[in-house]
């Protein structure tokens, strides 16, 4: 190798920044299964090229929901990469800002590489999207475990990179194909709405929670708007549940206007029964409140104060809320009512007393667990009546 002026430069890697902050990937090993076969690498995360990626997936995906799959697509963006780049370019006299900000990035490749072939999906593909952002999608059996995937990396990439990562996620089924196919361009159409739909989904959360001044990191859900899909009972196998225990729930909950009243449509499947479910709501202003979840047409939505809609959607973190259990109410009573997701309270006030009675007047544990099992029955026949 020769420098500008003619003299032969040294070869030593080891004193090399890029050495440090662009690793050599074997391109053998691309975060690839099936779909997008034949593509090239990205340079510095080894994630499949965005170019190979762009070109291939339209037909992978059409394919996928044509013969009735479903589809998972999460981008993830890295939080504040600029401002690490920056630090490092006034803190770190070996290496400027911007190999920083390659090594970020290839060690967000190499992780996401090793996550990805860990994964049990016959169909999918791990790319690059702009400069620090990254595409997985695969062909599913079931909407929550890609949830509980993508969550996974991203938990795992929090506690080994110097900054976080947050994602976005939808679901897509045959049910969303265009009606009308016969043109050349709608699978490339198509792919382009649904990226769309997730970017906006992910830069909404972010820009929810820079402005509450909340911490990056957060995984959030939407469900594909388009324009040929009419307002038509949900297709579950896209939906995740509602938030249970502890859990928090990030959506992008779209607006609807029904018969004058405002509702927020969840990317969840609605709640079972007349009663609906409680969740904590907060809203993207810093302000919470209380809301009851009930099913529409099979999808889950909340009360909103006006149908007009809010583009792209409203980002909402949603929480399940504890239901009140009487005084006194005997622990594996109160085990089992957990388990089941139901209100003890659903029950009139004599019925309550009359079964805490003969619960605790059992005299074998296996009469107790068939009275508990009893009164755990008649709560669900209360609660879907």
């Amino acid at each position: 190798m020769m420098d500008p002026r003619g003299q032969h430069c040294p070869q030593a890697p080891g004193q090399d920044p890029l050495t440090r902050s662009v690793p050599l990937f074997d391109p053998a090993q691309l975060p690839l299964r099936d779909w997008c076969t034949g593509s090239r690498e990205d340079a510095v995360t080894g994630l499949v090229a965005f170019p190979d990626f762009h070109s291939h997936i339209p037909r992978a995906i059409a394919a996928a929901l044509t013969r009735g799959g479903l589809v998972g697509l999460a981008i993830g963006d890295v939080d504040g990469l600029k401002r690490h780049v920056e630090h490092a370019n006034a803190t770190d006299p070996d290496c400027y800002g911007h190999l920083a900000g390659n090594k970020v990035m290839a060690q967000l490749g190499a992780m996401t590489r090793s996550w990805f072939h860990q994964q049990p999906w016959t169909a999918g593909c791990a790319a690059t999207f702009g400069g620090d952002e990254v595409i997985v999608i695969a062909e599913l059996d079931g909407a929550p475990g890609f949830y509980r995937a993508v969550a996974e990396l991203r938990d795992r990439l929090a506690s080994e990179l110097p900054v976080t990562v947050s994602f976005a996620l939808t679901f897509v089924s045959a049910g969303y194909l265009p009606a009308e196919r016969d043109l050349s361009r709608w699978k490339h159409t198509f792919t382009d709405r649904l990226l769309a739909a997730v970017d906006r989904c992910l830069f909404t959360h972010k820009a929810a929670r820079r402005d509450s001044g909340t911490e990056g990191g957060v995984l959030a859900v939407t469900h594909l708007p388009l324009p040929w899909v009419p307002v038509q009972p949900a297709n579950e196998d896209i939906l995740l549940p509602l938030p249970t225990a502890d859990e928090t729930l990030h959506v992008l909950a779209r607006p609807l206007g029904t018969r004058g009243q405002g509702m927020l449509l969840l990317p969840c499947a609605g709640p079972a029964g007349l009663r609906g479910q409680r969740l904590r709501v907060s809203f993207p202003n810093g302000t919470s409140r209380t809301a009851v979840a009930v099913s529409f047409r099979g999808q889950a939505a909340i009360p909103h104060g006006t149908p007009e809609p809010e583009e792209p959607g409203l980002p909402l973190a949603l929480q399940a809320v504890r239901e009140r259990s009487p005084r006194n109410l005997p622990a594996d009573v109160a085990a089992a009512l957990e388990r089941a997701g139901l209100d003890w309270s659903t029950l009139p006030a004599h019925e309550q007393a009359h079964m805490l009675h003969l619960i605790t007047e059992s005299a074998t544990p296996d009469i107790r667990s068939a009275r508990v099992t009893a009164a755990i029955d008649a709560v669900a026949t209360r609660t879907r009546s």
